[in-house]
């Protein structure tokens, strides 16, 4: 009787290490809904996410923290303060000092390559702007808070600031900018969300600079940043990488047809990083050549 309750009682542990051991790692993330066309790029780093947890070694579960919209800065505070583990962030060299970035290129570089919105009656003036000088005649407008706003202050390029995204497509329409520049992945979404202005996508140029989001976890958090890393290998090496990512962008990419446009290339200091990720993983990034 007492080996029976014994064999019992092993029965229950051994039952009960397998359920602990078998519970999902609950992954939390922070989201807005309050943007729709920011939103659409919240779904895609998402099922990104899944798709390189669900290639780790270990069960995840992600779980959606609901906040308004952020900056880098902000969501850095809240990783270490322990809100969430993890966001994508657009990478500079600060987000370094307290989390760890998994250095590969969520949307393959592509928030570097900048596409411009422009007045209709402007678009003769943008086809005879040939490099950085040319564009030194023109106004951009940017974010306060933008990584734009930073380079082009490095770079000595006119530029308006904002604290409204919203803003900012009205200053174009009232001539008090020249242009927007916006990344190849997001103007098409951005363009649909102003009809009223008639605002034009600029033919010729793209302005290209290295550029990244990154998936970013608090410094210690070593598990949840090699799972990450290995998932988005895996991901990247048996092609369902590509496949979300062509179900989001590819159309786009081609109807930008980016690589007959005229680039103007714009390097800072601070781009030291980003280039030596790309010289390490070329394959990661887009290159513009047809690939």
């Amino acid at each position: 009787m007492a080996t029976a309750v014994i064999l019992i009682m092993l029965s229950a542990l051994s039952d009960n290490s397998y359920a602990e051991d078998s519970a999902p790692i609950v992954v939390r993330y922070p989201a807005s809904d309050s943007n729709p066309y920011y939103y659409k790029r919240v779904k895609y780093f998402v099922e990104i996410l899944e798709l390189a947890l669900s290639k780790s070694d270990h069960k995840y579960e992600l779980q959606k923290i609901t906040l308004p919209f952020m900056n880098e800065s902000r969501s850095k505070t809240n990783i270490t303060a322990n809100l969430y583990e993890v966001h994508w962030l657009n990478a500079q060299p600060f987000l370094d000092e307290d989390l760890q970035p998994i250095r590969i290129p969520l949307c393959k570089g592509l928030t570097g390559w900048r596409i411009l919105f422009i007045r209709p009656e402007s678009q003769n003036e943008f086809l005879s702007i040939e490099g950085l000088n040319d564009l030194r005649q023109y106004t951009a407008g940017h974010g306060n808070d933008w990584p734009d706003a930073a380079r082009y202050s490095s770079l000595h390029l006119p530029q308006k600031l904002s604290g409204s995204w919203r803003g900012l497509f009205y200053m174009l329409k009232q001539n008090r900018i020249d242009y927007l520049s916006r990344s190849a992945l997001e103007i098409y979404d951005e363009e649909d969300a102003f009809p009223e202005l008639n605002l034009k996508v600029e033919s010729h140029l793209v302005v290209h600079y290295p550029a990244a989001y990154y998936f970013y976890v608090k410094k210690t958090n070593h598990k949840l940043a090699a799972d990450i890393q290995v998932g988005l290998e895996r991901a990247i090496a048996d092609g369902s990488f590509n496949k979300i990512f062509n179900r989001y962008f590819s159309e786009k990419i081609k109807r930008l047809d980016l690589e007959n446009r005229h680039q103007i290339q714009i390097v800072a200091p601070e781009d030291e990083n980003l280039i030596a990720d790309k010289k390490a993983h070329p394959t990661y990034w887009y290159t513009g050549k047809s690939e």
